[in-house]
């Protein structure tokens, strides 16, 4: 079985797809079969130059594909996994994995974090640890289903019309 790792950002050296190539490389170093999809644009066409470069000599051109700016609701749903190693205050990108049944693999840093916790739909890994990163990729394809239904119930509860309702509530309330 091939494992899809998603990665959904513009192409800038802050969305760290490197780190994001390191993972994909340990994971098949270590015998899995995994491929990575990137979508976004390209912010910063130097650190595209570096990422292709990379590819190049790391032996990840056959199983790494950039794919510019895509309907992001279609690629989710190639997606086992999306990876966010960046900071971020909260991660829209992973929201929307979560309501597509995608587990998320998120950095430990501010609102990744609470995204994980409150969500339940993946876990995390301490920054730029790239083994931790494949460590925490493992254990979220042991659990995946458990994680994409947190994830979508999160979602779910997250949505506008949710907000929407709850607002009406209140206000129902206080007349």
């Amino acid at each position: 079985m091939t494992l899809v790792i998603g990665h959904i950002a513009l192409v800038q050296r802050s969305k760290k797809q490197d780190f994001v190539l390191d993972v994909i490389r340990r994971l098949r170093q270590e015998g899995l079969d995994v491929i990575g999809l990137f979508a976004g644009e390209t912010r910063e066409k130097d650190y595209m130059k570096e990422l292709e470069e990379k590819i190049t000599q790391k032996g990840l051109s056959d199983s790494v594909l950039f794919l510019g700016r895509n309907d992001i609701a279609d690629l989710l749903k190639m997606m086992d996994i999306l990876i966010i190693p960046s900071f971020e205050g909260f991660p829209l990108a992973g929201l929307e994995a979560a309501a597509a049944g995608v587990p998320v693999a998120a950095c430990d840093t501010a609102g990744a974090r609470e995204f994980i916790e409150v969500g339940g739909g993946g876990l995390i890994f301490k920054g730029d640890d790239v083994a931790d990163a494949v460590s925490r990729i493992k254990e979220i394809m042991l659990r995946k289903k458990a994680m994409a239904e947190k994830g979508k119930k999160f979602a779910e509860k997250s949505a506008i019309n949710h907000y929407e309702e709850r607002i009406e509530e209140i206000f129902q309330s206080v007349i």
